[in-house]
């Protein structure tokens, strides 16, 4: 069946498709499955208002015809193929794979006729096993498809993602059509367009004059137009549009006054290299080392250029997208480690790049770090220009005229340089006589570096995951540090929560990394999530009791002290055993090796697709992201009069499920926002509905069921759990509901 596209809503309006269809076939053979010389007859309306979408996927009766929708839809990826120079387009041709599930079929179209909104044109499918079509079976659609191609390799040159759903048509007890009901975003030079589209085919026990009838009782019940474009056709358009548009572009590039280096931003690479080759410090270092202050000053120079949200972050992320030739792994993380100590405050055990250092790499890093901290300081204040002497063991810059009220913020930013290489004094020439900085060329293995700041759904999957991993892993060591300081309970609360998102992030990406590897860092995380999870289960306990206490009349908060007593006692050799597992030598090695997995770019990877191409972000999330909607969603079945521990359980599989959704939050676009607020409600909820269980077996474990204050605490738990299942089911309708689905799918198609 034929689909045809809808323009953007944004741009021209939202518009829909109205299909008939029904094929006829010449006399023919059996051959490896395929149909072979069929003819598509297909009529199609175009609909201005997309409510008569909505309307038609729902229950009715047109007629002698009763509309009857069924299942919950189906997942369409489409890709488009042609020659470089398009050589199928001349020739009015179209070559398709469709990919539902692991199932592909390549479908070959000829020249459409077309005639107030009736299309007719030859069509050949056959099933494949590959995406390259030089590997297809012999048949039909490959050999008409090469001999079209002239011997020029066929490449995708758009794509279509559908979500299908299907309307069975009855007349009385016979089946006599099955409407698909069709809606997605066709992909095309980088540009795209959303589609709302409806196909109807006869099926055995419906006639053509079935389909006829249909279609007049369709056109009198809505405002329907015929339409004479294919979906191909639209996205070719679009396609054009955008060469177009690149090519305009371009010849304005061309045209305009190229900006002078005196207007341009002053680069910290130059800087930073001449401060290490006019300084003492080149002692303490290696000549590796200036190649890979090179390196993290250029990936720094790019992401302040790029304005990215966190520079050093980008940086770091940058250098570790790709090997670096003539590095291996620890020199690469090191120079990683590099852009962190431009930040304000220099915390280098917060970054897994430096923590996978050994001692005498983490020295060099620190030198290093002062160095490129110091060019971004001088750099910021447009210092193009200085001269460095060395007098009685101490380093003295002269700056150019002009950058005396800079000389306060460049020297506070000399604070790694004082403690890591030496004294540092700061001056001002009186003339500007002062030599400029020497340029020299970029290092080759610069040009392999991708600077990406979010998760984006058209880069390979394996690197792109690991710098989510590597984010997450660093805000594991923020909190980390923060509960061995103990200034906050809310620390050991976000450790926790960062734990276990680490673990669902690692489930996400299962088949993808090593599973050993996987399950070691799963277990390590399992550990600490623990320890942290004890303590901050008393204080949440802890919270509520004393909250409960102050809203008592003042002569009776005296009952809840014995249990508040019993709390803080027990949770004081919990947060003990708590430090202490932090300053193991165990979780110490633990950090390391998560670390070393993290700054190694195609560590660990075992994901190949068919193709031999690496798998796509776009490949993966969308059956990542159903999957774990699908095993929430499961426990619809059993919620219904469940104890606490089924409803813990469907709290366990919202989590995974959310936090696949934060995984790919980049890639998805603003709308996850959508997606994960109704999910957070109800996530809320069942933890509120847990914190009381878990509340329950502390009183039972402090021995503590017969004290006044505690079975008054309990009576109180008893009426809000009463109060919170009254909202679960309205909180859970929500989130399984056909709207939710829909924008669920939506965020996976436009990915």
């Amino acid at each position: 069946m034929i689909m045809h596209a809808a323009p953007v809503p944004t741009k021209r309006g939202i518009l829909a498709y109205m299909i008939i269809s029904w094929h006829t076939f010449a006399p023919q053979t059996p051959m490896d499955q395929q149909r072979l010389n069929p003819f598509e007859i297909e009529l199609k309306f175009r609909v201005d208002d997309p409510a008569i979408f909505r309307a038609l996927s729902r229950p009715m009766t047109l007629g002698a015809f009763r509309l009857q929708p069924v299942g919950d839809g189906e997942h369409q990826h489409n890709t488009y193929y042609d020659t470089p120079d398009f050589r199928l387009r001349a020739q009015r041709y179209g070559l398709r794979v469709r990919t539902i599930g692991h199932t592909r079929i390549a479908t070959l179209k000829g020249e459409t006729q077309s005639h107030d909104g009736l299309h007719q044109r030859p069509e050949w499918e056959a099933p494949v096993e590959s995406d390259d079509p030089q590997r297809w079976p012999p048949g039909d659609v490959r050999d008409r498809a090469l001999a079209l191609a002239g011997g020029a390799p066929l490449r995708p040159v758009l794509t279509i993602e559908t979500l299908r759903r299907l309307v069975r048509v009855w007349r009385d007890a016979h089946c006599v059509a099955e409407m698909a009901l069709d809606e997605g975003v066709i992909y095309a030079g980088g540009r795209e367009q959303m589609f709302y589209e409806l196909e109807i085919e006869a099926l055995p026990e419906g006639t053509r004059d079935d389909l006829h009838t249909l279609g007049a009782l369709l056109q009198q019940a809505f405002p329907l137009q015929p339409d004479n474009l294919s979906k191909l056709a639209r996205g070719l358009a679009l396609l054009d549009e955008a060469t177009s548009d690149a090519e305009e572009a371009q010849k304005r590039s061309q045209g305009s006054t190229v900006m002078s280096v005196a207007t341009e931003r002053l680069l910290v690479r130059p800087l930073a290299l001449t401060l290490l080759d006019r300084t003492a410090s080149t002692s303490a270092l290696l000549p590796v080392h200036r190649r890979l202050l090179g390196l993290a000053a250029a990936c720094y120079d790019a992401a302040l250029a790029a304005s990215v949200e966190a520079p050093e972050r980008a940086a770091r992320d940058m250098l570790l997208s790709a090997r670096i030739d003539g590095l291996d792994a620890d020199q690469q993380a090191l120079a990683a480690a590099l852009p962190g100590m431009v930040r304000a405050k220099t915390r280098p055990r917060r970054d897994p790049a430096f923590i996978r250092l050994s001692d005498s790499d983490q020295k060099a890093a620190l030198r290093l770090g002062a160095v490129l901290r110091l060019a971004a300081a001088l750099a910021e204040q447009g210092a193009s220009t200085l001269t460095v002497t060395h007098t009685n063991g101490s380093i003295a810059l002269t700056l150019a005229p002009g950058n005396s009220e800079m000389l306060e913020q460049i020297s506070a930013r000399s604070d790694l340089w004082r403690d890591h290489i030496g004294p540092i004094t700061f001056a001002i020439a009186e003339h500007d006589t002062l030599l400029p900085l020497p340029v020299e060329p970029l290092d080759p293995a610069y040009a392999a570096l991708k600077l990406t700041d979010g998760l984006q759904g058209s880069e390979p999957l394996a690197e792109g995951a690991r710098r989510v991993l590597r984010r997450t892993f660093e805000r594991l060591l923020t909190h980390i540090d923060a509960v061995e300081k103990d200034d906050d309970p809310e620390d050991v609360h976000d450790a926790r929560v960062v734990t276990r998102r680490l673990r669902a992030s690692l489930q996400v990406v299962e088949g993808i990394f090593d599973s050993d590897l996987l399950r070691e860092l799963r277990r390590g995380l399992r550990r600490v999530a623990r320890s942290l999870g004890v303590v901050r289960d008393y204080d949440v306990f802890l919270e509520a009791v004393c909250a409960f206490r102050d809203q008592l009349p003042d002569d009776r908060r005296s009952i809840m002290e014995p249990l508040i007593i019993a709390i803080e006692s027990a949770r004081a050799p919990a947060r003990a055993r708590l430090i202490a597992d932090l300053e193991s030598k165990r979780f110490e090695r633990f950090l390391h090796q998560f670390a070393v997995f993290l700054t190694t770019p195609g560590a660990g990877v075992v994901d190949q697709s068919e193709t031999g191409a690496p798998t796509r972000v776009r490949d993966f999330a969308g059956s990542a992201i159903w999957r774990r909607y699908e095993q929430w969603r499961a426990f619809d079945a059993v919620l219904d009069g469940a104890p606490d521990e089924m409803r813990h359980k469907a709290r366990i599989a919202g989590k995974r499920l959310r936090y696949t959704l934060e995984f790919f939050a980049d890639a998805l676009g603003p709308g996850v926002d959508q997606a994960l607020g109704p999910l957070m409600e109800l996530q809320e909820l069942l933890g509120n509905l847990q914190d009381a269980v878990v509340a329950r077996e502390h009183i039972r474990a402090l021995g503590m069921t017969d004290d006044p204050g505690a079975q008054a605490y309990l009576a109180a738990l008893d009426v809000e759990h009463e109060r919170l299942l009254t909202s679960f089911s309205r909180l859970w309708a929500k989130v399984d509901s056909v709207t939710y689905r829909r924008r669920l799918f939506e965020l996976i198609i436009r990915m």
